[in-house]
């Protein structure tokens, strides 16, 4: 994983439905539940989390060579067993051309020897053309090309449905080209915040000094970049105000971007680029790009070039020799995360081979570990989760006729995504040697940059998968209203086909509800049943929906995650309530199941409890301190423990389940919870 800003699910490798879940002995007479993962000492109604997974966090303090670890971290344990002998295997003897592919990027990121030789001259290129830029009306082409390259100066660009028509595609341009995690980080003004930009600084002048400046020149290079970058961050957006949809709409034609930034000529970047500069394109953020401009023209070209050396540098770095890899680390992984070794290389190229030809992986890891009966099983309880979530809009007492029509209309026409992509795409033009690992990383960032920009202009293919499918993940698509589950999340402890239902209602049924609650929380909201940033709500029920939200926002903003930070309530607002919506859609459905198929007491549990059981146990978790600061700072997602017991102190089922009175510290007085969904 790269500690760069946190994505919204976090990414890690998988394993099948029908992998065993742990090697320990189990006391039980059914798969599922590992008895000394729990704490009996602890009382439910004080510490859940405590009493779930007290026996787990005991024994799986964080390793030396992670910054955290969890269930996720687990489950990634044993996928990169499978994994590493799918590579091993393309490397000695493929069997394909596509597992060739495979084998060759590999076997170039474990050929230490060759990586030391080149050093970075597989970037002499771009460092030429980098140091070419004469006056800043060169710019637009040059960066078309280093963003080609995977290289993520001033911002980014990407394809994706238009806001404001979901069945066309257009180009996103959104702000972007800062080192640190997120734009706050340049603007805090406490000692601790003081001593990051400090390290950071000394990070890039060691960086820029390993690529042959000179000690005092690199020093100055390395100022340059936090001053400019520094000015960047005041104009941008926080993570907060990104997460608004209506902050990222911003539909205007070429002509209508270069009068924002005069200076920065946009038709000649879409032309190096090869688009179409008479398509409509999303700049996201007007505001940073006219300070964007504005700096272009205050600062001399000389600072640029020193800043898109650093940048080239940086996204580079770990593709080089071990040099620069440590020390990306040792700010990246230590600094920040709070690791204390580099994970062992082969794991490393594994992670890069993924992210290079990740859906060439999928197939061999779908081939090899992912049942069709899996498939359809899940497939089942996706629709179990949407009849349930259906019969609640039906019932809810606060919403009116006129919008609880179009919501259900909206829950209609969710389609689910479920192990794999129905179609493979097609690598034939995707050229890779065992010659180089850098060469290898820009020729395959090139050929995924090219494809996802030949979208730009066309209908939008609504049956694109958008994730490899060995990752433990899932996600919810307003744009395409839709939601998928990777064949990486469909295992234990989240499923499988051995667990009662209890389980896996708990555990992938509220994983499955929380998908669907993300078209229905504050962003999602927003978005109409085809995907249309559009307003389907009367004015009273959005009042009324804003007033419930809240409580929610500031039941979390007074969790203290560690020392006196606290969770960000706003930040993650669509994920806490997607996580208290799953719930109550999945606890719903678990009952409906139990009408056709009773559970019975296991373990000393009943079905209820080892549904709330199950979903703790999903979030169980240990961090580095570092770790857990990064992740306040800049994830949507509140931190696991938080996630686990914050949406139980609102249901009434779960105190139900456990005979919880309402003095009970786990509890919140009824006339404070969260009443949503």
């Amino acid at each position: 994983m790269n500690l760069r800003p946190i994505a919204v699910l976090v990414p890690l490798l998988a394993w099948a439905c029908s992998a065993p879940e742990s090697s320990e002995p189990r006391a039980q007479s059914r798969p599922g539940l590992v008895l000394a993962d729990l704490d009996p000492s602890v009382d439910p109604g004080v510490d859940f989390y405590r009493f779930a997974n007290g026996g787990w966090l005991d024994r799986n303090p964080v390793p030396a060579d992670e910054a955290l670890w969890g269930v996720f971290s687990e489950v990634k344990q044993r996928n990169e067993d499978v994994l590493r002998r799918v590579l091993e295997r393309s490397a000695a003897s493929p069997r394909n051309a596509l597992e060739r592919k495979l084998g060759d990027f590999y076997a170039s990121g474990m050929d230490e020897r060759t990586i030391e030789s080149a050093g970075t001259l597989p970037l002499i290129g771009h460092f030429a053309a980098i140091d070419g830029l004469a006056e800043i009306g060169q710019l637009p082409r040059l960066l078309a090309g280093l963003h080609g390259t995977g290289s993520s100066g001033l911002f980014s660009v990407r394809s994706g449905a238009d806001m404001t028509d979901a069945t066309r595609t257009i180009l996103f341009v959104s702000q972007g080209g800062l080192g640190l995690p997120e734009r706050d980080y340049y603007l805090r003004e406490d000692a601790e915040s003081a001593r990051l930009r400090e390290s950071y600084r000394a990070h890039v002048a060691r960086m820029l000094e390993l690529a042959g400046t000179s000690a005092e020149s690199a020093a100055r290079g390395a100022a340059t970049v936090l001053e400019l970058e520094t000015e960047l961050a005041r104009v941008a957006f926080g993570a907060v105000e990104l997460r608004n949809p209506k902050n990222r709409l911003n539909r205007i034609t070429t002509g209508e971007a270069n009068a924002i930034t005069p200076h920065f000529d946009w038709t000649a970047y879409l032309g190096a680029l090869r688009l179409d500069a008479s398509e409509p394109l999303n700049l996201t953020g007007p505001k940073y790009f006219a300070g964007l401009d504005a700096l272009l023209v205050s600062r001399p070209v000389e600072d640029w070039r020193v800043y898109l050396r650093w940048r080239l540098l940086d996204d580079n770095a770990e593709y080089l020799p071990k040099s620069f890899d440590d020390e990306h680390f040792d700010f990246f992984g230590r600094v920040l995360g709070g690791a204390k070794e580099q994970r062992p290389r082969w794991k490393r190229v594994l992670d890069a081979t993924g992210g290079a030809m990740g859906e060439i992986l999928s197939q061999a890891f779908v081939a090899e570990a992912f049942s069709p009966a899996a498939k359809a099983r899940c497939q089942a309880m996706v629709d179990d989760l949407i009849a349930a979530f259906r019969a609640r809009i039906e019932k809810l007492p606060w919403m009116g006729e006129e919008t609880r029509a179009k919501a259900l209309l909206k829950l209609a026409s969710v389609r689910s995504k479920i192990g794999y992509p129905d179609r493979w795409r097609d690598w034939q033009g995707l050229a890779v040697a065992r010659d180089s690992f850098v060469g290898n990383r820009l020729r395959a960032r090139e050929f995924n940059f090219r494809y996802d920009l030949d979208k730009v202009g066309k209908p939008v293919d609504k049956s694109e998968f958008r994730m490899p499918a060995y990752i433990v993940n899932a996600s919810y698509s307003a744009a395409n209203n839709d939601i998928t589950f990777p064949a990486g999340i469909l295992q234990p402890p989240f499923f499988s086909e051995q667990y009662d239902d209890a389980l896996n209602y708990g555990a992938m049924g509220a994983v499955i509800g929380h998908e669907l609650t993300h078209g229905f929380d504050d962003g999602g909201s927003q978005y109409d049943a085809v995907g249309n940033l559009a307003n389907w709500w009367t004015d009273q029920d959005r009042r009324e929906f804003e007033r419930r939200i809240q409580v929610v926002e500031q039941q979390f903003s007074a969790y203290v995650a560690v020392d006196d930070l606290k969770v960000n309530g706003k930040l993650t607002l669509g994920e806490n309530l997607a996580d208290l919506g799953g719930l109550a859609i999945a606890y719903d459905a678990l009952r409906r199941a139990q009408a056709q198929r009773p559970g019975e007491k296991l373990d000393g549990f009943t079905p209820e409890q080892r549904f709330y059981l199950a979903w703790a146990r999903a979030w169980r978790c240990n961090y580095t301190p570092a770790r857990l600061k990064l992740q306040v700072n800049t994830n949507p997602h509140s931190p696991a423990n938080f996630r686990a017991f914050g949406p139980l102190s609102n249901l009434d089922t779960f105190q139900q389940a456990f005979g919880l009175g309402d003095e009970a510290p786990m509890m919140r007085p009824k006339d404070q919870r969260a009443r949503v969904w």
